[in-house]
């Protein structure tokens, strides 16, 4: 490496390439500017009688003539390497502040405070004052906890037992009160009573002449009760039914009206055609014969059919009984009776079915 390659480094490397051209330099197309800077110098330098006389190299042969003052191209390139080592190895001599702090303070003597035994005194008592105090309440607690211990009973199974004892004694006083009180006899009176069909019917007939009563026998106003303001009770009307009623025909006529046809026909009609009779005695019998037999005196099924055959003739059809009844007679009893003339029909109906249902029963 010759003193006038620092010349070849500044030109640029097209500049390079053309000198390496001119002077047949080979092998110098892969070369970066560097490289080619230092062929060429090798090159040029080694081939100065060949080259010296071209004035574009002149420079560069002027320069190798006459060197810089100082210069060392060996020294130089020593140097160089010798930075270039240690540049990627050099470390940083800043400490950090962190780990500076705490060797300073690993460094620096501990320093333990020291106590006054004057000034301890107070703290001293203050703090057995309050260790007798938090032992005495210990004991307070303690105590309290052996006398509720001492209170509760041994395991829960006798807990368990003894609940299941005032149940079960509970339980046969209630079924004990129960029984003495009768409920359940009448209940079963009751129910004993109610699985008739002549019961059935009679309900059925009670329902229509109550509502018959109702709309044909007026009320009468007879006083007023005090209103009870503790108990927020209102002053009441006290009313009863107006029996002088009875003594008019607005009340006989409707009255007489459903009696007839709701009652006293259907009953001729039963016990005169009594089916069940016939069925049981198998012969025509007697009065006194008939009553032997213990039968019903009235078929149930034949006071059903002639009552439905009888409403609908003179509730639908409008019969008065040959004028007998005139048509506002037979239009409020109507009206007053619940369900009007099919009401009356529904009665009929569930009464036959009643019956039929009984033979059933009765024969199976």
């Amino acid at each position: 490496m010759s003193s006038a390659l620092p010349t070849l480094n500044k030109l640029r490397k097209p500049e390079l390439v053309e000198i390496a051209e001119r002077t047949n330099l080979s092998n110098f197309s892969d070369l970066n500017k560097g490289d080619l800077a230092i062929s060429l110098d090798k090159h040029l330098s080694d081939n100065r009688n060949t080259f010296s006389n071209d004035k574009k190299l002149s420079d560069y042969y002027k320069k190798l003539d006459n060197p810089s003052r100082g210069y060392s191209p060996v020294k130089r390139e020593t140097k160089v390497e010798l930075s270039e080592k240690k540049t990627p190895g050099r470390k940083s001599t800043r400490r950090d502040p962190v780990s500076s702090e705490s060797e300073d303070a690993a460094k620096s003597p501990i320093k333990t405070p020291t106590t006054n035994p004057k000034s301890s005194t107070p703290a001293t008592a203050t703090a057995s004052a309050s260790a007798s105090a938090v032992r005495s309440s210990s004991r307070a607690v303690r105590s309290v906890f052996e006398s509720t211990t001492q209170q509760l009973p041994p395991s829960p199974a006798i807990v368990t037992d003894a609940i299941d004892r005032q149940t079960t004694r509970m339980r046969e006083g209630l079924e004990t009160a129960w029984s003495d009180s009768g409920v359940l006899e009448y209940q079963h009176a009751l129910r004993s009573f109610l699985s008739n069909l002549k019961v059935v019917e009679a309900i059925i007939v009670s329902l229509e002449g109550g509502n018959i009563l109702w709309s044909f026998v007026p009320w009468k106003y007879l006083t007023t009760t005090p209103a009870i303001e503790g108990l927020h009770i209102p002053p009441l009307a006290i009313k009863v039914p107006d029996l002088f009623v009875l003594l008019s025909a607005t009340f006989w006529a409707p009255f007489s009206l459903w009696l007839v046809t709701g009652l006293v026909l259907p009953l001729v009609a039963a016990y005169f055609i009594n089916l069940s009779w016939q069925a049981a005695t198998g012969t025509r019998r007697t009065r006194s014969v008939a009553g032997n037999t213990g039968r019903a005196s009235f078929d149930p099924l034949t006071f059903n059919i002639a009552k439905a055959l009888i409403v609908y003739k003179v509730f639908v059809d409008g019969f008065t009984f040959f004028d007998v009844f005139d048509n506002f007679t037979v239009a409020s009893v109507n009206a007053a009776v619940p369900g009007h003339s099919g009401g009356m029909l529904t009665g009929t109906a569930i009464g036959v079915v009643g019956t039929l249902y009984e033979a059933i029963l009765r024969h199976h």
